[in-house]
């Protein structure tokens, strides 16, 4: 029985020495295995230095504390450290199964030269068949790599490796590119400093990609200008943030070119300072959506400029053909001049909106030769300040285009009231201006029809064009159905009275100087009416005069059956009218016929200023001209 026993163990024990003895020569087959393996690699990329520290060799495959290797050819130069070096082994084939790394370094300092021959053909990054010795997968945790001008790749990789090399995958979930791009000249546009830090997670394969960019990922451009040299727009200081977007790609690895690729996603678009000849230079934030390719960029969004003016833009960009930009605005309230005169270069000065709505869309062209617009401009409800005057009630369309000349037109723009102190209303415009873009100010108003109420009557201008280039030039203007009463109403002075109906023509002459009347004539319409002006503003004309007196007395209750007066009005303000009345007064010389030719002469700049002092158009206007007539006396303002 004992011997029985003593022989099972010996058998026991010699079946153990030869597992162990088979277990390593396994492992030192591996070994060998593998370090023919890397001789070969080693000989194939032509590595200079290979370097093992802290190898240990085990039945799960082969670790080390770290590696080095160093490139001898001079056309690809690279060098490589790693740490936590992890090589496992599929005993069923007897193969490599997987490497993995915890922290990989590669360092590149030039780009591989072109292979010799004179062709400028470019070595293949691939091999024609995966070599036997391959693992199937290769995973990177940390992985760092330094490439020429300043480009960096930092993140985590993970290789599968097929024997077809076609078959490649690589994958990461956070992979950050670092650096800079030369600069360019798509269709044109001129694009300086490009620098950018990408993140990137997806899968890619040897012929295409599919990468998800991450937040935080940022292109930073020192500036971009238009093919006319930034004549036309002008950016500097770009910063895009296309977080969130999805890239796919297209590529030859064998070429080393890119054949197709499209940024789809999320966009934040910051522009330090934006230059446009019709814009005043400020800063720009967009948000929306890109969709880019190698042809052309479209994004689609909202963009706020620093002055608080807001746009919902869409934007084409071919970069072949001719860009083109959509924007549209929506303004309200009083926000709405402070923001336009801080956006617009030639917004008028003394503008101010305290009420209404305003809308405005515009397509804008922009080929090498110049920009081009056309769009509309909707008034809805308006009211404010121009100047000294009130205005109110401003409705309307108004169309714009833009190329050489600038074009405005208008329907039937509706205003409820213009008070400059003597209220016109409600005014109606249909005409158009145009004007070549180097001189706005010298282009041709065409006028269909222009129409105002005035004191119970119309104010009418005769349809026709004027052209600002050729000053001075005369517009025609029609008085019809004014009302005496209303009149008498308007003027600052108490105890004035009177009633009929007047119409005539007055001629505007409208020079670089300003605007005159030369030559007016206003009359009453049959059958005349009445006057009454008090004695005591009379009183001063009839001193030591009788023929004074006797006009002085009758004008204060005169029935008139004609009156007539030639209106002049020069550049300083002064209004003089000749004054013809036929007519008689009751109670002066038994109501016989007396005729009274008489001249009278009214500062207006001076009326209008008492009237708005008084209260005549509204207190924001009774407020800035106090504010104008303390400057002035100050010596401080001007008119």
């Amino acid at each position: 029985m004992g011997a029985g026993k003593r022989t099972r163990a010996s058998r026991i024990g010699r079946w153990l020495a030869a597992a162990v003895a088979l277990l390593l020569l396994v492992v030192i087959g591996a070994g060998v295995y593998a370090r023919d393996a890397w001789q070969q690699l080693m000989a194939n990329q032509a590595i200079q230095k290979f370097d093992w520290q802290g190898m240990h060799l085990s039945l799960e495959g082969i670790r080390a504390d770290g590696f080095s290797l160093v490139s001898s050819d001079p056309a690809r130069p690279f060098a490589v450290n790693g740490s936590g070096f992890v090589l496992g082994w599929d005993w069923q084939t007897l193969s490599l199964a997987s490497v993995r790394v915890e922290q990989l370094d590669i360092d590149i300092p030039e780009w591989p030269e072109p292979a010799a021959g004179g062709s400028g053909a470019k070595p293949s990054l691939l091999p024609e068949q995966s070599p036997t010795w391959l693992p199937d997968t290769i995973s990177v945790s940390s992985l760092r790599v330094d490439l020429p001008d300043d480009t960096e790749i930092r993140g985590n990789l993970y290789v599968e490796l097929t024997p077809d090399p076609e078959q490649w995958r690589v994958e990461t979930t956070e992979l950050w590119v670092n650096g800079s791009l030369p600069d360019s000249e798509p269709g044109g546009w001129r694009i300086d400093g490009i620098e950018g830090r990408i993140g990137m997670a997806g899968t890619a394969g040897v012929a295409s990609a599919r990468l998800e960019v991450l937040a935080g990922s940022i292109l930073t451009m020192n500036g971009v200008a238009s093919p006319d040299g930034g004549e036309t727009v002008r950016l500097e200081q770009v910063e895009v943030r296309p977080g969130g977007s999805t890239l796919e790609a297209g590529y030859s690895l064998s070429n080393r070119s890119l054949e197709k690729a499209r940024l789809v996603g999320p966009l934040t678009l910051d522009v330090g300072m934006l230059q446009q000849a019709n814009l005043k230079p400020q800063s720009w934030n967009f948000e929306g959506e890109l969709d880019a390719d190698l042809n052309r960029v479209d994004i689609r969004g909202a963009a706020k400029g620093a002055a608080g003016l807001a746009l919902d833009v869409e934007a084409r960009w071919p970069f072949s053909a001719t860009p083109r930009v959509t924007v549209s605005a929506e303004l309200e309230g009083s926000n709405a001049s402070r923001i336009l005169a801080e956006t617009l270069e030639q917004w008028p000065a003394g503008i101010e909106i305290s009420d209404g709505s305003l809308s405005a869309n515009a397509s804008v062209r922009l080929p090498d030769t110049g920009p081009s617009l056309e769009g509309k401009i909707i008034a809805s409800g308006m009211s404010g300040i121009v100047g000294r005057m009130a205005w109110t009630g401003l409705s309307g369309t108004l169309e714009l285009s833009l190329d050489d000349n600038l074009v405005a037109r208008t329907s039937e723009l509706q205003l409820d009231q213009l008070n400059p102190g003597v209220p016109l209303g409600p005014v109606s415009v249909t005409g158009s201006y145009r004007a070549p873009l180097q001189v706005l100010m010298q282009g041709t108003v065409s006028v269909v029809r222009a129409r105002a109420g005035f004191l119970g009557g119309e104010v009418r201008v005769k349809p026709g064009e004027w052209s600002l280039a050729d000053l001075p030039v005369t517009v025609p203007v029609w008085l019809n159905g004014i009302q005496v009463d209303r009149l008498m109403t308007v003027y600052p002075a108490e105890g004035l009275a009177g009633s009929g109906t007047l119409q005539g023509e007055v001629p505007l002459v409208i020079s670089r100087q300003g605007v005159q009347v030369s030559g007016g004539n206003i009359r009453a319409v049959a059958p005349g009416g009445t006057l009454k002006l008090p004695a005591d503003r009379l009183q001063a004309l009839a001193r030591n005069n009788e023929t004074m007196d006797l006009v002085v007395r009758a004008l204060q209750n005169f029935n008139y059956s004609v009156l007539n007066s030639t209106i002049d009005y020069d550049q300083e303000g002064t209004l003089n009218l000749g004054l013809r009345l036929e007519g008689s007064n009751p109670q002066v010389r038994d109501g016989h016929p007396i005729v009274v030719n008489i001249n009278l002469q009214e500062d207006i700049p001076a009326l209008l200023t008492s009237l708005q002092l008084s209260g005549r158009v509204n207190e924001a206007v009774t407020e800035k001209v106090r504010k104008l007539m303390e400057k002035r006396e100050s010596g401080n303002g001007k008119n």
